[in-house]
């Protein structure tokens, strides 16, 4: 964030897990680690015209906050791109899921395995 409070334009990482904003903080890319669902929706709908074009979550982060990355979709808006990652304790299958749900609906068959 600069001085302002306003998150600036390099990707971020919002994660629940301070093990992994660490990780992220260790290359460069600032975190914020935020816990619950309540809070990270507050804190997305609050800065929500100022994110970076590029915003990683955890997968469970990714779940709690599914509702909003699809109301932001409906509204048109392309940015932020939330780019998932695994937890630590092993992927969860959030971004294959995703991405089957999309291609579903893309091609219009339920035959597609993932």
């Amino acid at each position: 964030m600069d001085t302002k409070g306003k998150l600036v334009s390099s990707p971020i990482a919002v994660t629940d897990d301070e093990v992994l904003a660490l990780g992220f903080e260790m290359i460069g890319i600032q975190a914020k680690v935020i816990k619950g669902r309540r809070e990270l929706l507050r804190f997305f709908r609050e800065n929500e015209a100022s994110l970076p074009h590029i915003v990683f979550i955890n997968e469970s982060v990714a779940e709690q906050i599914r509702d909003y990355r699809q109301d932001l979709i409906r509204r048109g808006r392309v940015t932020p791109v939330f780019a998932i990652v695994p937890d630590l304790e092993g992927s969860r299958g959030t971004r294959l899921e995703e991405l089957r749900t999309l291609l579903v609906k893309a091609l219009g068959s339920e035959e597609l395995k993932i």
